[in-house]
């Protein structure tokens, strides 16, 4: 069995001249997986109606989230759509995946 770890990314924002907030910088800090959950359908169906397309379930420590808005899994970006609390140890992110923009 291989090692699974994700990195979450927060970034570093500052206002410019005019007052609009900009990113400045971005660190990642890999953690450690303790599992992955399929999406189940109601969910993903409630999230649909809001816009959003769940892709992916993480479930992390709790003491390895500080309220990221993104993370890198297997090599792809997920936009973290809402932590959902498991237990007293452990958190669901329930992501989507990150589409650039063309």
């Amino acid at each position: 069995m291989r090692d699974v770890s994700c990195k979450l990314l927060s970034t570093t924002y500052e206002k410019n001249e005019k007052g609009v907030l900009m990113p400045v910088a971005t660190t990642e800090r890999e953690i450690p997986i303790i599992d992955e959950e399929d999406i189940y359908a109601n969910e993903y169906y409630q999230a649909s109606q809001q816009g959003y397309k769940p892709t992916l379930r993480l479930i992390i420590s709790t003491l390895n989230y500080n309220n990221e808005d993104e993370l890198i899994y297997m090599n792809t970006k997920y936009t973290i759509i809402r932590p959902q609390k498991r237990n007293e140890d452990e958190l669901i992110l329930v992501c989507e995946r990150k589409i650039k923009n063309v």
